[in-house]
């Protein structure tokens, strides 16, 4: 296990991870404050998650416009989450693109306000009027989307956060929108995820030839970053499934679960029973 402090700050805005390649980072983190992407091709650009808020979109937005004139003529969701996708609708001459499973989900959930309300209230009011924008266009494994001389690959590695997470993949400049397949210094969050799943797919990436690794909450990082969060989802894995074994409630599994004085500085620690609840969902075969 790691063995040191979280940084108190990092950088955020649009910033360049690679050549015409830019991440724009929400500051925190925390839930409902996540990160999108931009990707200029030769004579259109695409984005990467349309964030929740209107505000929000708004500011991406923005810093798009001062980053490039070049017009957003794709959007990619990496999942349905409503704080990655929430803004699809002022992205209105972009095509929308995600994984199939991620189009089911946002129709299935549409705009989730109860959930809303009892986890981000203060986000609540905000998210009135807004309307589902799902995508036009669905993979199921791959789909290679060219910007001139650019190549954007879209994978499926199988379900992790969610049953349909898009990796965002820049094989020429080594760079990976990994959405909330990687969460940075915050909890990854737990209420879709199948966590073996997840732990495989982030097994796979580390394969990949992989420099920057942009996720959906936190900081820009790497591969290692993203290694730190694959060891803790096994960390919490491993005493879940001795809990279970000794036939103990999930509420006192949470409770009973020690995850290290590192890990303890993530933000979202209120995540951890969810996260407990789902593996127990799992080595119950309901999921």
């Amino acid at each position: 296990m790691p063995r040191r402090n979280v940084p108190r700050r990092w950088q955020t805005g649009l910033i360049e991870v690679g050549a015409g390649a830019y991440a724009y980072v929400q500051g925190g983190g925390t839930t409902g404050v996540s990160n999108g992407g931009l990707i200029l091709g030769d004579e259109a650009a695409a984005a990467v998650d349309s964030l929740m808020l209107p505000r929000m979109t708004r500011a991406f937005r923005r810093a798009i416009r001062r980053a490039s004139r070049l017009p957003v003529r794709h959007l990619i969701n990496t999942h349905h989450h409503v704080d990655h996708i929430g803004g699809n609708q002022f992205f209105k001459s972009a095509e929308i693109i995600a994984h199939a499973n991620c189009r089911d989900e946002m129709l299935r959930t549409g705009i989730p306000l109860e959930r809303i309300r009892r986890l981000m209230p203060r986000f609540a009011e905000e998210m009135r009027g807004l309307t589902v924008v799902p995508p036009a266009v669905t993979f199921q494994d791959s789909l290679t989307l060219h910007l001139g001389d650019r190549a954007i690959e879209l994978l499926y590695l199988g379900p992790a956060h969610t049953p349909g997470d898009a990796l965002v993949y820049l094989p020429r400049e080594k760079v990976l929108f990994a959405g909330d397949v990687a969460f940075h210094y915050v909890v990854p969050g737990p209420f879709d995820a199948h966590v073996s799943g997840w732990i495989r797919v982030c097994d796979r990436i580390a394969e990949m030839d992989v420099e920057v690794v942009v996720p959906g909450h936190g900081p820009v990082g790497d591969k290692a970053l993203l290694r730190e969060m694959r060891d803790y989802l096994a960390l919490v894995r491993r005493q879940a499934r001795r809990f279970y074994e000794q036939e103990m409630p999930a509420e006192e599994a949470a409770r009973q679960l020690k995850v290290g004085g590192y890990y303890a500085q993530w933000a979202n620690p209120e995540r951890l029973p969810l996260l407990v609840q789902r593996l127990y969902m799992e080595l119950r075969g309901e999921i």
